[in-house]
């Protein structure tokens, strides 16, 4: 069994939208003076641990301004997670347990900044696909457009598959997103009281840098 006992749950979409300052909103990511807001955040937690040393090998951060499910993907549709039609801003950070040390002997955890992969991980994401677009390990995309087939709706939001590849995409360049965790909190008996605290930077390939935050509830998904 997995040592990270207390992301054991399944969380699909227990997002709520709700932010500390409406009128001022914090939950997005900055390039220049331009704010994308991103009011919602999940993480999708490994449970294959390929490397047999009881650790996750990977975790993937999701901060999006609309909502994501693992309820089709379960069914056996062929994505691994759905996203609500509304979706036209998405930021994936993939952390490698081969890339961040700490994480072969413990979870994530509050105080510590990780590195977030740059590349393509096909073992991960999927093999025949175009090495761009959500196939690649980490991004920032936004203007994008939804999916075409409706698989489902939940929460009164109807969901799709990946976003279409219409849209902006930024992709690491030669120094590594990082995500640094200030607080998390799981909670187990409750998991929409889950919640996390993280400020992000990346710069993509032609050196065009992004700062983002997000305080509020996390979504978690087992994968």
């Amino acid at each position: 069994m997995l040592t990270l006992i207390s992301f054991a749950i399944i969380a699909c979409d227990n997002n709520d939208d709700t932010q500390n300052n409406p009128q001022n909103p914090a939950d997005g990511f900055q390039t220049g003076n331009t704010f994308y807001e991103t009011p919602n955040a999940y993480i999708c937690i490994d449970q294959a641990d390929r490397d047999n040393d009881n650790h996750p090998d990977y975790y993937t951060f999701f901060f999006t301004d609309g909502r994501i499910t693992d309820t089709y993907g379960d069914l056996g549709i062929g994505f691994a997670y759905a996203y609500s039609t509304n979706t036209t801003r998405l930021v994936k950070l993939q952390i490698f347990e081969s890339d961040n040390p700490s994480l072969t002997t413990g979870p994530l955890t509050a105080g510590n900044t990780y590195q977030v992969s740059t590349g393509f991980t096909p073992i991960i994401n999927g093999l025949g696909v175009t090495k761009a677009g959500f196939s690649k390990d980490s991004f920032i995309s936004y203007n994008l457009q939804p999916g075409t087939t409706v698989y489902g709706t939940e929460n009164g939001f109807d969901f799709t598959g990946m976003p279409e590849v219409i849209g902006i995409w930024h992709y690491p360049g030669n120094t590594p997103p990082t995500i640094t965790i200030q607080t998390i909190n799981v909670d187990n008996n409750n998991p929409a009281n889950s919640t996390i605290s993280v400020d992000y930077s990346f710069t993509d390939s032609f050196g065009t840098t992004f700062t983002g935050h997000y305080e509020g509830t996390l979504g978690i998904i087992l994968d």
